[in-house]
Parts: structure tokens; sequence; C-alpha cells
């Protein structure tokens, strides 16, 4: 399948020249010569990460233009979705926001959207023909990684709350892992501060805990998680986390080593994957 390909324009079969106009405006040419070698029939596919609001006009954008060159199936393959966590109003006065984000991708009427461990089944239900790719290999391969380099111990999987308790147990399956950990916390959703972590594990003597989610933002979940799971005998904390958005200052207290995807962004001093090796 011929990719135009927007994280890496280096590996993109569609060469193309993106810009930005003085006004902020996306804008992009695609090479018409390379395109006339290519059947219009044949499935084509966008690859890019949405961070921003001009990671979509883009891929919108890039959409229409395909559409004028008559190519009749378009794939669209997500690394990481704006405003996927805003997936429900909140709080009175604020808004649906993935709905919204949604409602634009939907304009585009791809073929197929793949979105890269979406925050939340609402994502796969908002966006037409729209499917998860779990983050279970990535996962696997940042374990793999982890024990390459470092003796073999043993270990649990840690849930950081309980809005990824039905991927981690999913994972878990996947992974053929019996040691689960299930914390929780308490997020005032105004001020967005985070207190009360807890487990119902009462002695984790010594094992290496990989604590697994989607997003890293500021980090905020796992330090407080790894500052609870110290108190319950923890060993090494390993953190693994499809998205690396890393708002705040690296390393996270309390956490020994972090892997993660460039779905987002390419971070310095972290293990990190390469997404399109999970965007298929």
């Amino acid at each position: 399948m011929n990719t135009l390909n927007f994280i890496n324009p280096e590996l993109s079969d569609l060469p193309y020249k993106a810009i930005v106009f003085p006004d902020g405006q996306p804008h992009l040419k695609l090479d018409m010569e390379r395109i006339q070698g290519i059947h219009r029939t044949e499935p084509l596919r966008i690859v890019t990460r949405i961070a921003n609001a001009n990671d979509l006009l883009l891929v919108l954008f890039a959409k229409n233009a395909l559409d004028y060159l008559e190519f009749e199936h378009i794939e669209l393959h997500i690394s990481y979705l704006l405003a996927a966590r805003m997936d429900r109003v909140m709080q009175d006065g604020e808004p649906f926001s993935l709905k919204v984000v949604a409602g634009i991708l939907n304009g585009g009427s791809f073929k197929k959207v793949t979105i890269f461990d979406p925050h939340s089944e609402v994502s796969t239900a908002v966006i037409d023909r729209c499917y998860a790719i779990p983050n279970h290999q990535f996962v696997k391969d940042a374990l793999d990684a982890y024990w390459e380099n470092n003796p073999l111990t043993e270990f649990c999987i840690v849930s950081p709350d309980s809005g990824a308790l039905k991927k981690i147990h999913s994972l878990a399956h996947f992974l053929n892992v019996e040691n689960v950990v299930e914390c929780m916390k308490e997020r005032d959703v105004k001020t967005g501060a985070l207190t009360n972590f807890k487990t119902t594990t009462q002695n984790l003597d010594g094992k290496t805990c990989f604590i697994i989610d989607d997003i890293c933002d500021g980090g905020g979940t796992f330090g407080g998680t790894a500052k609870m799971l110290r108190q319950k005998g923890a060993g090494t904390i390993i953190l693994v986390v499809s998205h690396g958005i890393f708002s705040k200052k690296l390393p996270i207290e309390g956490v020994d080593a972090i892997y993660t995807t460039d779905s987002f962004k390419k971070t310095e001093g972290v293990s990190t994957f390469s997404v399109e090796n999970y965007l298929v």
C-alpha cells in the first residue's frame, strides 16, 4: 500500500512539500510527477500524528487534494489523536472536544481510520469506520528490551487507575502475565489535583513493577503511583506509555526508566520505539 507519510516524510511514497503560511495556515503540494505512476484505484494510506489543530487541517487538506486526483481508497492511520482525553463533557461550560474532532475527521470520508492506542473506546465509537490498534506489541517490545539489559526478576504489570483496568487485563492475557496490580487515585476535575493513591496489593516484595498506560502528560499520576508502590515494597519501577507528551520536567520522581513511542513527538532521555512499527 502506498503511503503519504507526515510522521517521517523521507519514507513517504508520495513526495510532498508542506509549508505554513504567515497567518499560520498549513499547506501542502503533492509531487505530481511521482503521483502519475500510481494507480488511483490502489489503496493509499495517510500516516500522521494529530497532535494539534494544524496537523488535523493538513490531513484534511491532503485528503481533499487526493480526492480531486480521483484516488478511490484512502485510509487514515493516526499515531496520536488530538482531544482523545476529552471523551465526554467533564463540567458544565466545557466542550465535548473529541466529538468535535471526530466530526471534522468524518467529513473526510476515509475508507478506514485506525488509531494507535486511543485513550478510550469513545474514539472508535464517534469516528466513522474507525478501529483501535492496541498497545500490546509495543509493551511486549518494551519489556523485552528491558529484560535484554537487566537481570530477570519477579515482576508485575501495574494499572495506575481505574480507567486503565480494562486495557491492562487484555494486555495481561496477551502477555500471558498473571500478576496484575490494580491501583486507584482521586482527581479533582476542577483543579486537576491528584490525591489518595492506593492499591489492594499489600506487599510487592521487591518485584519489578511495569506501570503501563496510554498517555504521560505531566507525569503526576505516575509519580504518585511510584511513591505508593515503593511504600508497598516495590523494587525497580518502569513506566511504559504509548504516548509520551512529557509536558513537565523529566525524569519522573520514583520512576527508574521510561519506555515510549514517537507517536506524539521524539523525546530525548527516554527509550523510544518508532510508532510506525505498530501502525499496520
